[in-house]
């Protein structure tokens, strides 16, 4: 028995260490998915994005036609993607105790996407960049609002303020503005509503926005039994009291749960 117990702290160990890693190069998770919405990590193929999935450095999210995708990360960052989207997450630090130690770099490829700054960009405006093919955007504690045709950008600020950077020089808009940006090496500039296509940010506006509050990202979903669901509960609640990792603590119950389970299979057979 004793041996047993030992191999079942080994296991848990070395299951909680798995976890905590996984959580500690993520930063942030999917919040909401609607339609088909894709991640690709690096190189690998691309996947079904779910709920909760974490996302890492270097991962493209996708939203194909009528779909859409909510992102949100540690420090309460939160990324909305519209319809035919693609986002790219670059580089993103959080350093919770040190602040002006973390830094954001996202890439917008295409589409349209409306940007809530969380702890990150509140506290250390110059940590945040958002790099799109006509220009690169900064934020001075904001929200705003890029969408991307054949040709012109279209931003819209919300709240706060935003620098937008290219190749002709860098203009700053703040909230009510709506800046055009027609291509790389034309200047950005204002543009009035009169003027803007219809319809530019309407699909954006209706796509329900988070809370932009830090949180870590939730324990990736458990099985589909009820017993399951009950273990990974009661796991959370542990991690909680403990300060441990939730992740780590639900992978540990399942593994102590499996040998549990091999040793009375064992016994059994050992008695008869």
């Amino acid at each position: 028995m004793k041996k047993l117990s030992m191999l079942i702290f080994a296991l848990v160990m070395a299951a909680s260490g798995n976890a905590f890693a996984a959580e500690a190069a993520a930063g942030g998770y999917v919040h909401d998915a609607v339609g088909d919405v894709s991640v690709v990590v690096g190189k690998a193929a691309a996947q079904s994005a779910k709920v909760n999935d974490a996302i890492a450095p270097d991962t493209v999210i996708n939203t194909g036609d009528k779909s859409h995708a909510v992102l949100k990360f540690e420090d309460g960052q939160v990324v909305v993607m519209q319809a035919n989207s693609s986002f790219h997450m670059r580089e993103y630090r959080y350093e919770a105790k040190q602040v002006e130690k973390s830094n954001i770099l996202f890439a917008m490829l295409r589409g349209g996407m409306r940007f809530v700054t969380g702890l990150i960009g509140q506290r250390n405006r110059g940590a945040f960049k958002l790099t799109t093919p006509n220009a690169t955007i900064g934020i001075r504690g904001t929200e705003f609002m890029v969408v991307m045709g054949n040709s012109p950008m279209y931003s819209q600020v919300v709240s706060g303020s935003i620098s937008i950077t290219n190749a002709a020089g860098t203009a700053v808009f703040t909230a009510g503005q709506t800046a055009i940006v027609a291509s790389a090496t034309t200047l950005p500039a204002t543009i009035s509503a009169a003027a803007l296509p219809a319809g530019t940010f309407t699909e954006l506006g209706a796509i329900p926005i988070p809370p932009a509050t830090p949180a870590p990202a939730p324990a990736p979903a458990g099985g589909a039994a009820t017993g399951g669901a009950t273990t990974t509960t009661t796991a959370a609640t542990a991690g909680a009291a403990t300060g441990v990792s939730t992740t780590a603590i639900a992978v540990g119950v399942g593994v102590a749960a499996g040998v549990a389970a091999i040793s009375s299979n064992t016994t059994t057979t050992t008695h008869h």
